[in-house]
């Protein structure tokens, strides 16, 4: 780790200062011990458009990707989420028109096929955005659906001609269009997006059916390591979570035997109580939306949002649908502002955020361009702006299938420059998912929540075989004192974001901003 030096000053002020502590005394804190699975790994979300380019048109492309695995290893990832890839008639292809194939702005199937060997050799797994809520209007299920009453695909779509319906969701019942985009009398077509994403009829044995059999294809014959669900508390109305879950069930069961224990984890946006009922139907973990808001909330507000006692709440809920559940934990996402706006563009806070991120429980899911501070707030493309990997017509693969708004070399520093300042933005996520790795303890293992009585301040022990850790994070952007935890002679500090740790026989004081993980000696 960087700053030795430091590293055994620190121990020089814990040493002296806390020899008088009872090692008994115990300080009140909040207990989560359940240990998680060995295997949970660090996930980088990439939005392939945005990545690298291959073949010069400055639209990234699944070759661009493949030359770019070695990064996100050397990053210390251990799978990748892509943003959809199937053909598409907009930027972003969550309207899908094939599910079977790939946009050809990003190359083949085969390029697929290339990419999951690749990735599968750098032990890096692979996970598909799979949107079946809906698809585009111009999937040929629905031009079908549309052309005629009889057509066999008709009820593959919801659809209604009763005023009420109409009056009740005046948004999200549709009519169809002529060829001049004229709208059309007649039935209606539901669509809770979009007027161009009409949502599909899950129950429809046929529909089912396919969607089943189309996350077959990819597991089966393609080789994907599993699924990242969009939108999936919407496949049915939200009064009908009862048939909701019994859907995601029978997707899980219709995959197969040997998939089990594959990977699936699906957007719910809303809090556990609403998450909690899919972990027992088919769902491998959610997205942790409310944790997400607690941690953001915490870092803007320079005060700790109770995000110990959210983990806590939230798992104590999850506990009540299974003891086998997993979690997905994130900051920001392609729906959402880029926590580096969030923040201001403070670095010193963004470490803090990746703290927080990279020693909690669960899989740590890293939106492109977290690592480097990139900037974005909505509408959404200034938040899926191209990666920036060095400053503009320096890097051939640089895409610029639109101009960046918030992410340009004059406003975030580009990778190639973080990579030779060992205090990067970068250098830290790097230096926090290897600690992570090798670190059971923060990987897999439980959560204590140590109360110090300071608002300002986020501490925690992450405890498991054979190693514990504590964790401390100063929000704000003023020194703040805490008491001494207990046993602290036990425990060397193994990282930290600032190189001043002061310590006095009243306790511990932490600089703005400033995060320390200590390991327990035993």
């Amino acid at each position: 780790m960087k700053n030795q030096p430091t590293l055994f000053l620190i121990l020089f002020f814990l040493s002296t200062t806390f020899t008088n502590m009872n090692a008994q005394e115990e300080a009140p804190m909040l207990r989560l011990n359940r240990q998680l699975t060995q295997d949970t790994r660090v996930y980088y979300s990439v939005f392939v458009q945005s990545f690298y380019d291959s073949n010069g048109d400055g639209i990234g492309d699944i070759q661009g990707l493949i030359s770019k695995l070695d990064y996100i290893k050397d990053l210390g990832v251990g799978g990748i989420w892509l943003l959809p890839v199937h053909p598409s008639p907009t930027y972003h292809k969550y309207d899908i028109v094939d599910y079977l194939g790939i946009h050809p702005d990003y190359g083949t199937i085969d390029d697929y096929k290339q990419l999951i060997k690749e990735a599968h050799k750098r032990d890096l797994k692979v996970l598909l955005d799979l949107v079946v809520n809906h698809t585009s209007n111009l999937h040929p299920w629905f031009q079908q659906a549309s052309n005629s009453k009889k057509s066999p695909y008709k009820n593959y779509y919801v659809w209604s001609d009763n005023p009420e319906d109409f009056k009740k969701e005046p948004y999200r019942w549709h009519q169809l269009r002529d060829k001049d985009g004229n709208k059309m009398d007649g039935a209606r077509y539901y669509g809770f997006f979009w007027w161009e994403m009409p949502d599909l009829n899950l129950a429809n044995k046929k529909v089912r059916k396919e969607v089943i059999n189309i996350g077959k294809f990819w597991l089966d014959e393609i080789g994907v390591d599993g699924f990242r669900l969009d939108a999936i508390k919407y496949v049915f109305p939200e009064d009908q979570l009862k048939e909701n879950l019994k859907w995601w069930s029978d997707f899980r069961k219709g995959l197969g035997k040997n998939h089990k224990e594959t990977f699936i984890v699906a957007e719910i946006w809303g809090d556990s109580e609403e998450v909690a009922p899919y972990l027992n139907h088919g769902i491998s973990a959610g997205f942790n939306f409310q944790l997400s808001d607690s941690i953001r909330n915490s870092l803007k507000d320079g005060v700790n949002h109770s995000i110990g006692e959210t983990i806590e709440s939230i798992y104590q809920k999850f506990n009540q649908q299974t003891e086998g559940f997993e979690d997905a934990i994130f900051l920001s996402n392609h729906d959402m502002n880029r926590i580096m706006t969030e923040l201001k563009g403070n670095t010193f806070q963004a470490k803090a955020a990746a703290t927080l991120l990279l020693t909690l429980p669960g899989n740590p899911f890293i939106y492109y361009g977290e690592e480097i501070g990139m900037l974005g707030e909505k509408p959404d493309e200034f938040i899926r702006e191209p990666f920036l990997w060095n400053i503009e017509g320096e890097d051939a693969g640089q895409t610029h299938w639109e101009l960046p708004y918030a992410s340009n070399s004059n406003t975030v520093k580009p990778l190639e420059f973080q990579k030779l300042d060992p205090r990067s933005l970068y250098n830290t996520y790097k230096d926090l998912i290897s600690l992570r790795n090798d670190s059971p303890g923060i990987k897999s293992g439980g959560i204590v929540t140590l109360q110090t009585g300071n608002k300002n301040i986020v501490a925690y022990y992450r405890t498991g075989e054979p190693d514990s850790y504590l964790i401390m994070i100063n929000l704000s952007p003023y020194m703040q004192r805490i008491s001494a935890p207990p046993s602290i002679m036990r425990y060397k500090p193994v990282f930290q974001t600032h190189t001043v740790f002061k310590g006095s026989d009243k306790g511990i004081a932490l600089q703005p901003y400033s995060s320390f993980i200590l390991k327990r000696q035993e």
